[in-house]
């Protein structure tokens, strides 16, 4: 097998009307290459984002002259492969219709091998992804939903019509490498191996795949390799029209793949090999980790657990959820995609969801997650709208789907739940714009009920499925079962301190916003434009009021605002401060709440939005807390009545002895209490380590806890800042070098370092006990260093 690769910048584009006509790249969007040829100004800039909202509806003609001069036998075939069109088109080679494309998430392969010439035009001619599906929906009626409404009958990447962190940038382009192949008339496709059994060290595997041949089964075998050695030779066989291979074999010694915070996550080099008489035509090589993954729901005092158990062991899911991280997707790099991940792990994250109104990964994704060992909840591609599932086409199309997502993502250990929506269930029942149904169902649920469990049943035993997020229980948001969504909080315009009322078995949404790092609003606005209300900073801010609601709770955490910095500044502090509160009272309920996934890890464009991350990967206040909050052992101080309680979280799969520090202070500096402590850390459990009898709430609490020569901290204030007596903490502070040294004489909160490229800071954001020493390692020349105290208006 060969490749003959039709990528690159030497594509001719134009729209049917005649206004655009340039150079275009493959992999590329259309968006992508106004900006590049300047012939449009960024989306991001500004209101730009308005300019390419107008040209949503145009067609748009794909050329590429190309000369192929391989010689081809008789059993030589040859294929033109497009891994992704974006997303209705009709493909011509050589003046020859082809076919259609009608899905951008899914290949299309179409057989060329008798059209080829020395010299060819190939023509990808793709239609509106905004008038198409309009029309559907002229036809057919319009489906109930809270975003844009058409986007229900076109399969593409729901967030591209705008979301309430998204800009609308409807794009259109042929967004993965396209590409001749060469084969000997047969391929192999979607090979896997999974877990059947496990004991005494020693494993029987699976592993199957599948064929497409043009040549028949006859000669047909396949051999699998395992890390360079023969596992074992395959039969080709052939079952309701489709030709496969599987079997078993046993695996001496066999290591298991794990989340990193619990064990290894190994993976073994598989390869997969087509024979057609003896002779190798084909092959497949890929990474694979063996797993047992089951959802532990039992009952207990409040419902029915939701625990994800990996290899018998429990694992207390810490993370966040995961947006497509550009609203232009050719725009990404797998070093972004690294670099991303790599600020999840450092952040002690165990678990993303990825979320069902973005794309299935890039593959670089999953790679990286089975590498790094962070579990990967994966959506199926449908969020917050009714979908015409009682269309024959429709429902044809999403089964087709749903089966070759499956079957190409199913060898990554990291994916541990399919799940088939967001929100469209909770939709169904408590929105009131969601209840159309057809022969009694609700328009989706014929998918998500019965089509995708039997899919993934029937191409992916070894992982659970789940109807949806949020579900479970007698309603789809419930807090006694199933995962939930927490959105009274900032949504509802209820301050954080109302997750401490909120019980949930398995926390998959919760969020508060928080503006982008500076650099970022300086990207997008001019100096005259950074103001809180300017239509710029309006059109940065997607959620309806969304602006507002960040004043509102500035004012009532904070007090008053100073100025722009100071509302950049405080609306970060607040959105730690409140994902910090919720993630320490979900955390310190260990498995009562199985989990506490963050809204969200990254941002699509430069906006005010629920990321830790911004657009340029610019971590935000909260990414700096999630590294404290999400730590292996977390103390957390709680109030319960008169009393104050000091208990510690262990996620370590050991029992430790640990030395633990309470010390109040007042904010004139002076120590009101200090009490040392030696206490035993269960393994993965909770332990409580003093109740005190506590009147006095103007102070600062600081613990520590210090486990095999680390020491775990955190902080708490039981009163709004606004009401507390904050003073100049007087922070001394030291340069030498790229060593930055802090010393602060009173409690210091949010204690930010300025610094040149202090997005590379590895933390920020400190909060300082009077008198200790903090040392951060320097990415460049340092400016200053400010506090809570230096933002608030007094």
């Amino acid at each position: 097998m060969r490749r003959v690769w039709l990528t690159g910048d030497d594509w001719q584009v134009k729209d049917t009307e005649g206004e655009f006509s340039f150079r275009g790249s493959v992999p590329g969007v259309v968006q992508a290459d106004l900006v590049r040829n300047k012939l449009l100004p960024h989306p991001y800039v500004g209101t730009n984002e308005d300019l390419f909202i107008q040209i949503e509806g145009k067609e748009w003609v794909y050329e590429k002259d190309f000369s192929f001069n391989e010689p081809l036998g008789d059993e030589d075939y040859v294929d033109l492969v497009f891994e992704g069109i974006d997303t209705l088109s009709d493909v011509y080679l050589n003046d020859v219709f082809l076919g259609s494309t009608e899905d951008m998430f899914l290949e299309y392969r179409f057989d060329v091998k008798r059209l080829l010439k020395s010299g060819n035009k190939l023509r990808v001619h793709i239609k509106s992804p905004v008038l198409v599906p309009k029309a559907l929906e002229q036809n057919y009626g319009k489906m109930g939903g809270p975003e844009e409404s058409v986007r229900g009958y076109i399969r593409k990447a729901q967030y591209s019509y705008g979301w309430d962190w998204g800009a609308r940038i409807v794009t259109s382009g042929i967004w993965k490498p396209v590409y001749l192949e060469l084969h000997k008339g047969a391929r192999l496709h979607d090979s896997t191996a999974y877990l059947l059994e496990y004991e005494g060290g020693d494993g029987t595997i699976k592993v199957t795949g599948h064929i497409t041949s043009k040549v028949g089964k006859d000669g047909l075998s396949v051999s699998v390799f395992v890390d360079g050695g023969l596992l074992g030779e395959f039969e080709v066989k052939e079952k309701e029209g489709e030709l496969y291979f599987e079997g078993l074999a046993r695996i001496k010694g066999l290591k298991l793949w794990y989340p990193w915070n619990v064990g290894e996550p190994h993976l073994y080099g598989f390869d997969f090999v087509l024979k057609r008489n003896g002779n190798e035509i084909y092959r497949e090589s890929k990474r694979i980790g063996f797993r047992t993954v089951r959802i532990i729901q039992e009952p207990d005092e409040e419902g029915r657990t939701f625990i994800f158990e990996v290899n018998g062991k429990k694992v207390f899911a810490k993370g966040a959820n995961w947006i497509p991280a550009d609203n232009v997707l050719t725009w990404l790099s797998e070093d972004d995609y690294k670099k991303l991940l790599k600020m999840a792990k450092d952040a002690n994250m165990n678990m993303l969801r990825v979320w069902g109104g973005g794309i299935y990964e890039h593959d670089a994704f999953y790679s990286l997650c089975d590498e790094m060992g962070i579990m990967v909840w994966q959506d199926f591609m449908y969020a917050c709208l009714e979908y015409p599932d009682h269309l024959p086409w429709f429902r044809r199309l999403a089964n087709e789907e749903a089966r070759k997502i499956v079957r190409k993502l199913r060898h990554h250990a990291c994916i541990v739940l399919w799940c088939g929506n967001n929100e469209n269930n909770w939709g169904f029942e408590e929105w009131g714009i969601m209840n159309k149904k057809v022969e009694g169902l609700n328009l989706g649920n014929r998918l998500y009920l019965f089509d995708f469990p039997k899919i993934c049943a029937e191409e992916d035993p070894k992982t659970p499925y789940w109807v949806s997020s949020p579900y479970g229980g007698e309603r789809a948001n419930s807090e006694r079962e199933g995962d939930r969504h927490v959105w009274n909080v900032w949504s509802g315009w209820v301050n954080y301190d109302q997750y401490e009322e909120e019980g949930g078995k398995f926390i998959s949404e919760f969020g508060f916003q928080g503006a982008p790092h500076v650099k970022t609003i300086e990207f997008f606005a001019k100096e005259d434009e950074r103001r809180v209300f300017h239509p710029v900073m309006l059109k940065h801010n997607k959620q309806v009021e969304g602006q507002e609601r960040l004043v509102r709770f500035i004012v009532g955490n904070f007090g008053e605002y100073k100025d722009f910095e100071s509302f950049v500044y405080l609306s970060q502090l607040n959105q730690a401060e409140a994902i910090k509160f919720g993630v320490e009272h979900w955390r310190s309920r260990k498995y009562k709440t199985a989990g506490t996934l963050f809204w969200q890890l990254n941002d699509s464009w430069p906006v005010f939005s629920w990321s830790a991350v911004d657009y340029f990967k610019r971590p935000k206040a909260l990414y700096y807390y999630a590294k404290r909050f999400f730590a292996d052992v977390l103390p957390v101080l709680k109030k319960t009545g008169k009393e104050l309680v000091f208990l510690v979280v262990n996620d370590l799969r050991k029992t430790v002895n640990a030395k633990g520090v309470l010390k109040v202070y007042g904010f004139d500096g002076k120590e009101r209490l200090v009490k040392e402590y030696n206490v035993t850390l269960p393994e993965d459990g909770v332990v409580v380590v003093d109740n005190l009898e506590w009147s006095d709430y103007n102070v600062a609490f600081f613990v520590d806890v210090e486990v095999e020569g680390r020491v775990f901290s955190n902080y708490k204030v039981f009163k709004k800042w606004r009401d507390l007596e904050l003073k100049d903490p007087e922070i001394d502070v030291t340069v030498a070098g790229r060593l930055l040294t802090l010393r602060a004489k009173k409690p210091a909160f949010g204690v930010r370092i300025l610094s040149e490229n202090d997005e590379e800071l590895e933390d920020n954001f400190l909060f300082l006990k009077p008198f200790e020493e903090r040392k951060v390692n320097l990415p460049g020349e340092f400016y200053a260093v400010k506090s809570l105290y230096d933002y608030l208006k007094r």
